[in-house]
């Protein structure tokens, strides 16, 4: 799931120091797309704009709609975060769960996230629009959460897993990278060591080349590392032959 392929949508908000909360949210995590649905305030805000901070520009690029249909007309996928269960016939699920479900099944989404306003929310009708309704786990005594903050859940515990995702095709990029390079060290280092005599007895120099490789090979080098390596096996061979004139 990329940053880009996610809308955040406030519905009916009143204050709009949470906008520029939310803003600063968004921006904290990699996201832009702010939408507003039937805002109960003067808007433009320069109360939202004061608060959003480095979050100018999500403030300024936000999109206002009268509707929450119009707001969700390019989504694939819609969620909606509400306080509170409610007696309608609506699947729920919670925060940690969809998460893992967009992560793991609809990475080509485009994901609409849906926020209600601070007085009551999303109404049953705002979640008759919504592809699933999500809560999440707070304390029993204290169920709601400021809206900044709801949104501040979402956006770091979606980001956390596209950061993770990150990491792994950075490591698999480095690995697959590093083979050929790893290669061309091994060619390096035994060519010298054969040059100075280490595989000692001869008959034994495959078995102590594999045991060599072995070591680099547990090492998991960077592309950096063995480029560090061929230095110094470089200079330690010049400066060899330097001596030897």
């Amino acid at each position: 799931m990329s940053s880009n392929n996610i809308s955040i949508i406030l519905v009916d908000t009143q204050l709009p120091e949470n906008i520029g909360l939310v803003a600063r949210s968004m921006y904290n995590f990699g996201f832009s797309d702010l939408r507003l649905v039937n805002p109960k305030l003067d808007w433009p805000s320069e109360k939202a704009h004061a608060v959003s901070v480095d979050a100018k520009s999500i403030i300024e690029n936000a999109k206002v709609y009268s509707t929450l249909r119009e707001a969700l007309s390019d989504s694939t996928l819609s969620i909606a975060y509400t306080a509170r269960k409610r007696d309608m016939s609506k699947q729920f699920t919670d925060n940690k769960s969809i998460i893992k479900e967009i992560h793991d099944e609809h990475n080509n989404d485009k994901l609409a996230v849906v926020f209600g306003g601070e007085a009551s929310g999303l109404t049953n009708d705002h979640l008759s629009l919504v592809t699933r309704c999500v809560t999440i786990d707070t304390h029993e005594n204290f169920s709601s959460l400021n809206l900044s903050h709801a949104v501040n859940v979402f956006c770091y515990s979606i980001f956390s897993l596209m950061r993770d995702d990150e990491k792994v095709v950075d490591e698999n990029s480095l690995t697959r990278g590093n083979q050929n390079e790893l290669m061309h060290f091994f060619d390096h280092i035994e060519k010298e060591l054969e040059n100075r005599g280490f595989f000692q007895p001869e008959e034994k120099m495959p078995k102590m080349k594999q045991n060599l490789r072995n070591i680099f090979h547990r090492a998991d080098l960077s592309d950096r590392e063995i480029a560090t390596l061929r230095g110094v096996v470089t200079v330690l061979s010049d400066y060899r032959k330097t001596e030897e004139i």
